[in-house]
């Protein structure tokens, strides 16, 4: 039987993954997330397209002021400005700051994922526990069968768990480690209901597998 990490060893490394993807790519570690990047990666092009816009404010303020007039006409623009600039005492204008997400190629992602598929295959070389195997186990097999129902199930599986983890925003890397890390409350909401969800559905599946 194979024997896993302690707790404390598993927490640590977790730890230092999670703190360690974020300060090398400065974005928060989502193993869904990195799916739909290389999913997706087609809608980097135009990321890189606005590139000069991003470093060059002043750039995308002159292009937004002449989409402007020509919408609306120079004349429009000159009046809502005088407009604006006559408000009145006491009135505030607040100058929001956006702040732009770090991008990180989607062949970075790609690596992320592979590394993980090769990850598991190194560790389980090294405990003598790697063999190949075509089934997700027994307890899988005498529910679903080992034919075509073995695929369906593979390809509805699949589906629902991208579905879900774009409606929450997130897996359990994501939410779990990084959003659970951070307080968040959409996280820990999200990984209270995978976690109960997972419980619940693996003890009924126990419960039809022993009669």
């Amino acid at each position: 039987m194979f024997e896993y990490w302690s707790w404390w060893l598993s927490a640590l490394s977790l730890a230092g993954l999670t703190i360690g993807y974020f300060l090398v790519l400065k974005v928060p570690l989502g193993v869904s997330g990195c799916w739909a990047r290389v999913v997706m990666h087609k809608d980097s092009q135009s990321f890189e397209q606005d590139k000069s816009f991003r470093e060059n404010p002043l750039m995308l303020k002159d292009s937004l002021m002449a989409a402007t007039i020509e919408e609306f006409g120079r004349q429009a623009v000159i009046d809502f400005l005088a407009e604006r600039r006559g408000k009145p005492a006491g009135y505030k204008q607040f100058d929001r700051k956006v702040s732009v997400a770090s991008h990180v190629s989607w062949t970075v992602h790609m690596t992320f994922l592979l590394m993980l598929i090769i990850g598991g295959l190194i560790a389980s070389i090294l405990s003598g526990q790697f063999e190949f195997r075509s089934d997700l186990g027994s307890l899988h097999t005498s529910l679903f069968g080992s034919g075509v129902s073995y695929w369906i199930t593979l390809i509805i599986g699949g589906v629902m768990v991208g579905f879900g983890t774009q409606m929450a925003g997130g897996c359990s890397s994501g939410h779990g480690l990084c959003g659970c890390s951070r307080f968040v409350p959409a996280s820990l909401i999200a990984t209270a209901v995978f976690f109960g969800t997972g419980i619940v559905v693996s003890m009924l599946l126990h419960m039809l597998a022993a009669g």
